[in-house]
Parts: structure tokens; C-alpha cells; sequence
């Protein structure tokens, strides 16, 4: 791994985040969240895919690029890896999917990742459902 690329984000929690989804994540803009949405994690992000760097998505157009997300909340954090894929189209301007399938639309920020919502520390989900909790995500990506 050589060539690194960072991107960091920021959220906030949501008492409606149940985090009980069994292949993917997803961190929205969106500032409110109903229980349907079980595999979002972070409201209220401060980029959607479309924000993200050109460099950053670029690099994450291989099949060798290596992506780490981290989720920070008050000290408990977790850590998520995935591969990027030359399909990534980065075009959502609200939503980043992760999933541990290879399934690719604009929402998709990587696939095969080796988590899903609900594989996530459960004391980081217990931070996450609550509504003043500052929520850190860092995007690395490795080729």
C-alpha cells in the first residue's frame, strides 16, 4: 500500500438508529431518520458522496483500492474495510452506502466490506442513538 487518500466527515447521532441491518451501512445528510432505516448509522453528514474529492474518488475507481472508514463517537470508535471497484460512480449528493456485497449504485461508497450495521461495537451503536452525540467518520483510501 502506497498511495493514501483521506477524507474526513461529520454527523451526529439519531435516536432512531437501529443499526440491525445485516449487509450494508449508510451515513446520510438527511438530519431525521425513521426505524425503517436500520442500516443508517449517522445522520446529519457534512458530505454526500458528490462532495467527496476528485483524487479520493479516483483513487477508489480500483479494484485494488483498499477503503477504511472509522466511526468515532466520544471516545468508542469502529472500524469498517472495504474494496473499491472501477463501476463507483460517487453521484449521490445525500447518501454513502457501504456493503458487504458487490452490489454498485450512484449510493455506493465500497463494497465487500467486512461489516455491516449490525456488525458494529455495540457501544459505538449505543452512542450513535443519541441525539447530541458528535459522530467523527474518516474515509481512507489505499492503493
Amino acid at each position: 500500500m502506497g498511495k493514501k487518500q483521506i477524507e474526513n466527515l461529520n454527523g451526529s447521532g439519531h435516536k432512531n438508529i437501529r443499526a440491525n441491518h445485516k449487509t450494508t451501512l449508510e451515513f446520510t445528510k438527511e438530519k431525521s431518520l425513521t426505524q425503517k432505516g436500520n442500516c443508517i448509522v449517522v445522520v446529519n453528514v457534512d458530505k454526500g458522496l458528490t462532495d467527496l474529492d476528485q483524487s479520493f474518488t479516483n483513487q477508489c475507481k480500483s479494484e485494488q483500492c483498499k477503503i477504511t472508514v472509522i466511526i468515532e463517537s466520544e471516545g468508542i470508535s469502529d472500524e469498517i474495510i472495504g474494496f473499491g471497484h472501477p463501476g463507483l460512480t460517487f453521484q449521490d449528493p445525500n447518501d454513502m452506502v457501504i456493503r458487504t456485497s458487490q452490489f454498485i449504485c450512484p449510493r455506493t461508497l465500497m463494497i465487500r466490506a467486512n461489516k455491516a450495521a449490525r456488525n458494529l461495537d455495540k457501544q459505538l451503536i449505543s452512542k450513535l442513538q443519541d441525539e447530541r452525540a458528535k459522530v467523527r467518520i474518516e474515509l481512507i483510501a489505499e492503493l
